[in-house]
């Protein structure tokens, strides 16, 4: 399976002078694999990876000093490899080392030659802790697979080929073809897991338990998230941001069983984990985007886990007589949220009016080549898109917006219609 993260990660290790890489993001979604990859293609198979999880004994290398030759030179003698200035050195599951995440600092200004990336689970719990190396580690977001690694795991180049211009139409029989793939992808998601027993099996019940399983191992991470929080608070707001989704939210709203206090620690303790995401209510008067008011909204991690979490049956989601209704509300705004992550958009915004009484919403705001780009998502042209034209009115200078829908590309006036899976042909330049 090809991940668009390898672009990401070439690019840098052909930089001149590079800094270490820390690589962050929620569990199993790929980041040790994409790794591997690298270190095979880029690096000729000259690679050498480090997992604290599975060789613990190594981090007492990091509790004499923080010698970045030494620790070099005796990691060379222990793993019975040679280091040098071409070889990729892969630190995994660096959270359980936190001096190794200190002494990244050291490889940059005592080994810059060096080509070093790290990843973990739940590193951004430790990243709070520790004295951070800013200013001389880089680092990367990574999330599940996007639409189109999808469609190449499922080696289906020939759509991806169709769907490359959001302003071409496709003939009906292509698209038919889309959108059944885009409904597999509502199922299966794009957690590697998943999508690999998808590609082996076909069967919608086996891929089902393996989001169970990811799901469960999610939970049982609880007990290492710092601060703690109660485990029932925390699957109150997983239950309750599956069944949100789109909708604005209120923290309060998350549990009926918890204080104020311990629902938004829970939810700021969530987000830190990456299994959900806060989209929060910006005002478009101008760049950088501004917070305004207290509205927010939330994505889940993955849109076939948001499933699972929602206990949508394969049955409702294929045999549904009415398939644009697949293509609209949360599950729709999932998908375009969970593409535009994917595409660089993190943090993610919307746009509410804050007059009293006003209900406006559009469901997505982003900030592409210095022009400020409203989105929404639709079930088809049907609506006046009251919102959408508000925000356009109120704010001259937002030129154009853009609305996701199971329609035909095309213009209309200040708005350009487009396919819903173009969604991750948005991502950022």
């Amino acid at each position: 399976m090809y991940r668009n993260a390898i672009n990401q990660l070439e690019k840098w290790a052909s930089k001149p002078r590079r800094k270490p890489l820390i690589i962050n993001g929620a569990r199993q979604i790929g980041k040790s694999w994409t790794v591997r990859q690298l270190g095979k293609t880029k690096y000729a198979g000259n690679y050498v990876e480090i997992n604290f999880e599975k060789t613990p004994q190594l981090s007492a290398l990091f509790e004499q000093d923080l010698n970045v030759s030494r620790i070099v030179q005796e990691l060379e003698v222990l793993l019975n490899v040679s280091i040098s200035n071409k070889t990729l050195l892969f630190f995994d599951e660096i959270q359980q080392c936190p001096k190794a995440i200190v002494a990244l600092r050291y490889f940059y200004e005592d080994l810059p030659q060096m080509h070093v990336i790290a990843a973990g689970s739940l590193l951004e719990f430790q990243l709070k802790e520790i004295s951070f190396p800013v200013g001389r580690v880089e680092l990367m977001d990574m999330f599940p697979m996007d639409f189109e690694e999808f469609l190449r795991a499922r080696n289906n180049e020939a759509l991806l080929k169709h769907i490359s211009s959001p302003q071409k139409n496709i003939p009906q029989l292509i698209e038919q073809k889309i959108y059944q793939e885009l409904l597999n992808y509502f199922w299966v998601g794009g957690m590697p897991a998943c999508v690999y027993e998808f590609i082996r099996s076909e069967n919608y019940r086996e891929v089902r338990k393996i989001q169970q399983d990811l799901l469960f191992t999610f939970q049982q991470d609880f007990s290492s998230y710092n601060p703690v929080v109660n485990k029932d608070c925390l699957l109150d707001i997983l239950d309750n941001v599956s069944l949100n989704v789109g909708s604005q939210i209120i923290y309060t709203k998350l549990s009926n069983r918890f204080t104020l206090p311990t629902i938004k620690k829970g939810f700021e303790v969530l987000s830190t984990a990456k299994l959900i995401y806060k989209v929060s209510n910006v005002s478009v008067q101008g760049l950088p985007f501004s917070k305004t008011g207290k509205q927010f909204k939330a994505l889940f991690l993955d849109i076939g886990l948001l499933l699972c979490r929602s206990n949508v049956a394969w049955e409702n989601l294929f045999h549904n007589k009415d398939i644009n209704s697949n293509f609209s509300g949360s599950w729709a705004e999932q998908f375009v949220g969970q593409q535009l992550l994917c595409g660089g958009y993190n943090p993610l915004y919307f746009w509410a009016r804050m007059q009293k009484n006003s209900s406006a919403e559009v469901d997505f705001v982003i900030e592409k080549n210095g022009d400020i780009i409203p989105i929404e998502v639709k079930s088809g042209r049907s609506g006046k898109l009251r919102s959408m034209h508000l925000l356009l009115k109120e704010n001259q200078h937002v030129k154009k917006g853009i609305v996701m829908a199971k329609v035909a590309p095309g213009n209309e006036g200040a708005l350009q219609f487009m396919p819903i899976y173009h969604a991750a042909n948005l991502g950022a330049d």
